[in-house]
């Protein structure tokens, strides 16, 4: 796997080194434009107006080129995101993320890293990790990503009923006026009351529940997160004693899957089927 962690690692450096490349252009350009240019004799011959035009167009040029240059440098980054997402691959996910420095961002990759882990199946170390995380400092999906690991690692310990603390905690963090954050938010409620019905056995409630998680997903699920919803529509089935539907969703678990660990919890239900 080494090889293989080179070679993404590599890969991120390309599209990092291209950004930097452009950035530093970016500020070759403005100091050009700046040194060379004689704004004196500008405003002098063509006025006050034509100045500023210029002005700004040589501003908005140059922003322009640190935009491209910050996407560039982000895609680089989505492409080690997409092994898990769309590789389902937690295993050499976590392999590239502890290649990266924790100098800058440091909650926010510890936070993917405990992803990586939980999705392998390492809960102990996820906990361990998560740990170590300032979820203050965290924003966004990351800090949606912490709650929802957590809420899981609750549940798994047999602590379900705090879950409702961390619910109440990520609430007060949202802010008021943030739809995308109030979304986030749902979908923390929407799976942990999906966990709640599938222990209760009620369920008539979890599908229900697993519906609503799925639309919140909407057009952004990804095979990763179809993966999981498959696993959580299969146990539905099995406990609604519709054995066929629930073979048909642990098979597409096991076929897709790759390396997560509801492979393994797909295989080990489709044995006592």
């Amino acid at each position: 796997m080494e090889l293989e962690v080179r070679k993404r690692r590599t890969q991120l450096y390309r599209y990092q080194g291209v950004g930097i490349g452009i950035c530093i252009l970016a500020v070759a350009y403005l100091s050009y434009m700046v040194w060379e240019i004689d704004s004196d004799f500008i405003r002098w011959k063509f006025g006050i107006g034509i100045s500023a035009l210029i002005s700004i167009s040589i501003c908005l040029v140059y922003a322009l080129l640190v935009a491209v240059a910050c996407l560039i440098m982000r895609f680089g980054s989505l492409k080690i995101a997409e092994i898990l997402a769309t590789e389902c691959d937690p295993f050499l996910y976590e392999a590239c993320l502890q290649k990266s420095s924790r100098l800058l961002h440091k909650d926010r990759l510890l936070c993917s890293i405990a992803l990586a882990q939980h999705y392998q199946g390492n809960f102990d170390r996820a906990w361990e990790t998560l740990q170590e995380i300032n979820v203050y400092k965290l924003r966004g999906i990351h800090r949606a990503n912490y709650y929802i690991l957590m809420s899981d690692q609750y549940f798994k310990r047999g602590m379900g009923q705090q879950v409702h603390e961390l619910e109440e905690r990520f609430r007060q963090s949202v802010r008021a006026k943030n739809k995308r954050e109030w979304k986030y938010f749902e979908t923390l409620c929407a799976g942990n009351n999906l966990t709640r019905a599938l222990e209760n056995q009620d369920y008539q409630a979890a599908a229900g529940f697993l519906g609503d998680r799925i639309a919140l997903n909407g057009n952004a699920s990804r095979p990763w997160t179809r993966v999981i919803f498959a696993l959580k529509e299969a146990q539905i089935y099995l406990g609604l004693g519709e054995k066929e539907s629930a073979k048909l969703c642990l098979k597409y678990v096991v076929d897709n899957g790759n390396r997560m660990w509801c492979v393994q919890e797909a295989m080990r239900l489709s044995e006592g089927i």
